[in-house]
């Protein structure tokens, strides 16, 4: 089960962990991390800011660098590798994509998958709804999540707080 939190009332972001219970031998192991936020300003900017993963170290602090391996535009199959503070190197590679709504994409390593998926909704009043998850599942995402739980929490936080600031910004 994931727990979901909305964004309190000023848009900030909240953290909700949902984490399903470990199992052993073939039973999940899945563990989710999620965060929203309440972004004044329409769905088409929080996109273009976004989905320009390329540029996501000039206005996060928590990823310092992303290298496109092939094609820069965000596409299915299109792969980066991402440094982050704290962690390895990572290759994350677009396992999903719907325009302007939202995009997944996977880091594999032995024993642990991180699907990391970033949504964007439409409120009433035209602002946008965003949505952060990262999700760790395979046979080492109990010890993943342990060891990285509260890192990939803060991370999130960090991402939706940040972005928020630079789409509201511009």
């Amino acid at each position: 089960m994931t727990l979901h939190m909305p964004a309190r009332e000023d848009g900030a972001p909240r953290m909700a962990q949902g984490l399903l219970p470990g199992r052993e031998a073939g039973r999940d192991t899945r563990r989710t991390y999620r965060t929203t936020a309440i972004v004044a300003a329409t769905p088409q900017q929080v996109w273009a800011v976004l989905s320009d993963v390329v540029r996501w170290p000039e206005w996060t602090t928590h990823v310092t660098s992303v290298e496109p391996l092939g094609p820069s535009p965000l596409a299915m199959g299109a792969r980066y590798r991402i440094d982050q503070p704290r962690l390895r190197p990572a290759v994350w590679t677009v396992v999903g994509l719907e325009p302007l709504r939202s995009f997944s994409w996977e880091a594999l390593s032995p024993g642990v998958r991180a699907l990391g998926v970033h949504s964007l909704a439409t409120e009433p009043d035209g602002s946008t709804c965003l949505e952060l998850q990262i999700q760790f599942s395979g046979p080492l995402s109990v010890l993943a999540s342990t060891l990285y739980g509260r890192l990939t929490t803060d991370y999130l936080l960090r991402e939706a707080a940040a972005l928020k600031r630079r789409c509201e910004a511009t």
